[in-house]
């Protein structure tokens, strides 16, 4: 009997026998209850994760195996997603990318085709292991677009907040009727975060200073500098805050026009490539002709 199939036989019945066991609602735990009523919110979350889907339950037990694994904190803040369910979809997508190839494997096999058992072990552990790293690049990719968002909306919080003090507007009501304003998830988020610093008795500034260093906007930490150096010292604000804005969005215009260089410049490998297909197509007929008649 081949060794490798015995192996193959005995990974595949233990990958389906975890499959099931972690398919399947384990029984209520009187000592987990326990330590959910006595720790509160956090324990409470942790026993949802624990008692949720079974990706969420192979993400949690994944964070507690591998606490070293880098979680890119900022940037999930960024999205508004929890660590739990970043995990959860490396986890699926590290399953599916192992699983890909097998089920390719076997569908070539019913039809009649066979493949050194090397080459499929070998494609479903790469194509797994960049599945799993996929969410990675997604993430970061996705926060750095909603953080470009963030900045565009940070100057028209900027210019409102100047605006209030130019009324005579304390700096605490400056800052959150200039978030009571405007409009979207980023002034969503600053209202928020100027809510929770209430709540805690907290200055305002002092929650902005928090959601940016969260959120990883240095151009939020200033503000919060700014906005306490004038709660403090009672300085006046006004020009330092448009001279922000406007220093931010001339750096958003200069962002935006390399951004388009760069387009301008990778636009031309196509209609380079396109060029020289023509005069291909142009070309041909004549050599054709003369080698035909050579």
């Amino acid at each position: 009997m081949n060794p490798w199939l015995v192996a193959a036989g005995v990974l595949a019945g233990l990958g389906f026998f975890l499959i099931v066991r972690e398919t399947l609602p384990g029984p209520p735990r009187l000592d987990a209850a326990l330590a959910r009523l006595e720790a509160g919110g956090g324990a409470a979350a942790g026993g949802a994760a624990a008692d949720g889907p079974p990706s969420r339950r192979a993400a949690a037990r994944l964070g507690a195996l591998a606490p070293w694994l880098p979680v890119p904190h900022q940037d999930l803040a960024m999205l508004g997603q929890d660590r739990e369910s970043w995990l959860a979809s490396k986890v699926a997508c590290g399953a599916i990318g192992l699983a890909a190839v097998p089920v390719l494997a076997g569908l070539l096999a019913l039809a009649g085709g066979s493949l050194p058992w090397a080459l499929p072990a070998v494609a479903s552990l790469a194509l797994g292991a960049a599945m799993f790293f996929a969410p990675d690049l997604v993430t970061k990719v996705n926060a750095a677009e909603k953080r470009s968002d963030f900045r565009h909306a940070l100057t028209s919080y900027l210019d409102l907040v100047a605006l209030e003090r130019g009324a005579g507007a304390a700096p605490t009501e400056a800052l959150e009727a200039a978030a009571g304003i405007g409009g979207g998830w980023a002034f969503e988020r600053i209202s928020a975060a100027l809510d929770d610093a209430r709540k805690a008795g907290l200055a305002p500034w002092a929650g902005l200073a928090a959601l940016a260093s969260q959120t990883g906007v240095s151009e939020l930490a200033d503000l919060a500098d700014i906005a306490g150096v004038a709660g403090q010292e009672g300085a006046r604000i006004i020009d330092t805050l448009s001279a922000r804005a406007a220093s931010m969005r001339a750096q958003a215009l200069a962002a935006d026009r390399a951004t388009a260089g760069s387009r301008s410049t990778t636009m031309v490998i196509p209609i380079a490539l396109l060029g020289t297909g023509f005069l291909l197509l142009m070309i041909f007929p004549v050599v054709y002709r003369t080698l035909g008649a050579g």
